[in-house]
């Protein structure tokens, strides 16, 4: 049976207009869940991005913040998931199901949206990796065989995620101008944010994916590594507060 759009939230699939075959993938799949969409078409960082955007970013700031420097393209990424989050607030909608064209769904998000289960709270990823939650929190029912448990830091990947009205306007009001990558320009566990478990949606594995993003990612990172790996990380009080924080959680992704 087709669904109403109208009876519930939007869901928005990020993509670059010249993404066909990602296009049909995501279409196909959202289809045979019976699941109204719309694209929306993402920025296009791979040739450098336009004075419009790049007076909403921070490239100092974001090496602060962030620690490395990001691409063209992560920018890119990220405003064009703000680009939903200010048409959420603006449209005064409730909220948005947000997918990226890479995603792969199937029954349990089928479950997530008919049951309108994304409205339990103001953001919850259905995708994540390196998700960490604290030793010992509650893990609260979602939709039958999946929990949702609050992430005790920050949790990367965007995708897949629900995202409320309250938690759009946040991330618009302190993620810009943008420091931070999509997954996420800001603290967001303050929400609080949920991750689900099992996972709800899902990514391709990073080493057949065709993400132009995760290799100039992997470039900039293998840069850092040395640093990573030098004694004097043992003198940085950064180190210990990691040290710290992985005996208090647990790591689900």
């Amino acid at each position: 049976m087709q669904l109403d759009g109208t009876d519930h939230w939007q869901v928005f699939v990020v993509s670059l207009q010249d993404a066909t075959d990602r296009r049909d993938k995501i279409k196909c799949q959202l289809s045979a869940c019976s699941i109204p969409f719309e694209f929306v078409d993402a920025i296009d960082g791979r040739a450098g991005l336009a004075a419009e955007h790049e007076a909403l970013i921070d490239r100092p700031g974001t090496e602060v913040q962030f620690g490395r420097r990001m691409t063209d393209a992560e920018y890119a990424c990220a405003l064009s998931h703000m680009s939903i989050y200010r048409r959420i607030v603006e449209g005064s909608l409730p909220g948005a199901v947000i997918l990226e064209d890479d995603a792969i769904i199937g029954a349990m998000f089928k479950t997530f949206y008919q049951n309108r289960a994304y409205g339990c709270t103001d953001l919850i990823q259905l995708d994540h990796m390196h998700g960490d939650i604290w030793k010992f929190s509650k893990r609260e029912p979602l939709i039958e065989g999946v929990k949702i448990a609050k992430a005790a830091r920050n949790a990367s990947l965007a995708t897949g995620y629900s995202i409320s009205h309250k938690a759009a306007a946040h991330i618009l009001k302190y993620g810009l101008p943008l420091r931070g990558p999509a997954d996420w320009p800001c603290n967001v566990t303050v929400l609080p944010t949920m991750l689900a478990l099992p996972r709800v949606v899902d990514h391709p594995e990073w080493e057949h994916g065709d993400s132009a993003i995760e290799a100039e990612r992997r470039a900039i990172q293998s840069e850092i590594v040395k640093e990573k790996r030098n004694l004097r990380r043992f003198f940085k009080w950064a180190y210990w507060r990691r040290w710290w924080f992985k005996r208090r959680t647990t790591r689900i992704s």
